[in-house]
């Protein structure tokens, strides 16, 4: 029962492709300026008191029991996350341009109370100084029964609670557009994010190889994270995907108006019981892999949080390469002909060089590369110039992460 009712859910977004659309996710962290650890969620000068700020300027406030936890205005969502990180999503819609207008209006919104706080609002994929052991878990109970269930998975619970995301949505018009979005995207999620790499510090020590956000997907220990078979199995589906979920712990269930801890799979959980959609859609929420389906679409998890404009950058590279169907074929075809040493090797090749990791004949650089100008010319020409931010990484060899790097070390005085 289960299984069908998530085939039959991912079935439900499916959009014609003239009416795609893009929604978005990015992610900071909130930080003491003096000396950049991480905010906490209680306090006078907290996570939720901001969040309080926001609802005396208009915005509705959104809460768990009696935690502030999100705001929302018009098409923008601010929710909290495991580890307190501030997440701000902006609905779906087919024009950059709102997005980009809501995402200023966002930190426009901030500017004059965060420096009144003497607190920054940081766009990067890890916590700059804060270990993920020192962080407390938000008082949500999902979280929070998240965080005891990995509690002995270390990258797990860095992922959980000190990293950060800009996370991309899309649409998809079937099962096979599904499929083979989610094969190229899978494929070349390294070269996306070796490319907008912006983790120099992990649990306040330099970071000194590369796509930190990579190595630790890789090193996760729990089935949540896990998507088997994508390039090698046969098919990759929606009913191949619902059988991953269903087999995946369950970790939190509601009974009643409560939630439960479980050591149960989704499938022995749900199995025998009417499932709601609210419940298959938090079924679906509560895998952590690098592109997740859920009953919004497609999701893209494995590129850093990233500072403006350069996380529109990236939000126009996906929407000119997936949403084109000539280039989303191109590059169908040739992650098909990619050889399986190839991509079983590149992703370690990518955490120890980067952009300079061998491809093919050539480098995961020249790879970026040719993405740049297969997306560019195909996004309409008032979106065109989003993608500029992205030319001097790929043509000066400038890293993001290094920029980051010395931002941060000119904030702490060093």
């Amino acid at each position: 029962m289960l299984k069908e009712r998530i085939v039959a859910c991912l079935k439900k977004n499916e959009v014609i492709h003239e009416e795609f659309q893009i929604g978005v996710s990015f992610g900071h962290f909130l930080v003491n300026r003096a000396d950049l650890t991480a905010v906490p969620f209680d306090g006078e000068n907290g996570i939720e008191s901001l969040l309080e700020y926001l609802t005396r300027s208009d915005w509705e406030g959104l809460y768990e029991e009696d935690a502030l936890i999100g705001a929302q205005k018009d098409n923008t969502t601010v929710l909290v996350q495991a580890g307190g990180q501030i997440e701000v999503q902006i609905a779906k819609t087919d024009s950059l341009k709102v997005i980009d207008k809501a995402y200023l209006d966002f930190l426009q919104s901030l500017g004059s109370e965060l420096e009144a706080r003497n607190q920054l609002l940081l766009s990067i994929g890890y916590q700059p100084v804060s270990k993920a052991e020192e962080i407390e878990t938000v008082p949500m109970v999902k979280a929070q029964l998240l965080t005891e269930a990995l509690k002995d998975d270390k990258a797990a619970l860095q992922t959980l609670k000190a990293a950060a995301k800009t996370v991309v949505t899309l649409d998809y018009a079937h099962s096979d557009d599904m499929e083979k979005k989610y094969r190229v995207l899978y494929t070349l999620a390294p070269v996306f994010a070796a490319l907008l790499d912006n983790v120099p510090v992990v649990d306040g020590a330099d970071y000194d190889q590369f796509v930190a956000g990579i190595a630790l997907d890789d090193a996760m220990q729990t089935a949540l994270s896990k998507v088997e078979n994508v390039i090698s199995g046969h098919s990759f589906k929606y009913a191949q995907y619902a059988n991953i979920v269903a087999n995946a712990p369950a970790i939190a269930v509601e009974e009643g108006q409560s939630i439960k801890a479980t050591d149960l799979t989704n499938e022995e959980v749900y199995d025998n019981r009417d499932v709601s959609d609210d419940a298959v859609a938090g079924v679906l929420d509560m895998m952590m892999p690098e592109i997740k389906l859920t009953a919004s679409g497609m999701e893209l998890h494995f590129v850093d949080a990233l500072p403006y404009p350069l996380n529109m950058a990236y939000v126009a590279l996906i929407k000119g390469l997936m949403y084109n169907a000539d280039n989303l074929n191109a590059l169908s075809e040739f992650v098909t002909n990619l050889s399986k040493e190839l991509q079983d090797g590149l992703r370690a090749s990518v955490i120890a060089e980067g952009m300079e990791a061998k491809f093919n004949e050539g480098t995961v650089r020249e790879v970026a590369k040719d993405l740049y100008f297969m997306a560019t010319p195909m996004l309409p020409e008032n979106e065109q110039h989003y993608t500029q931010p992205l030319d001097a990484i790929i043509f000066k060899n400038i890293c993001p992460k290094n920029i980051t790097k010395r931002q941060l070390t000119a904030m702490q005085g060093k």
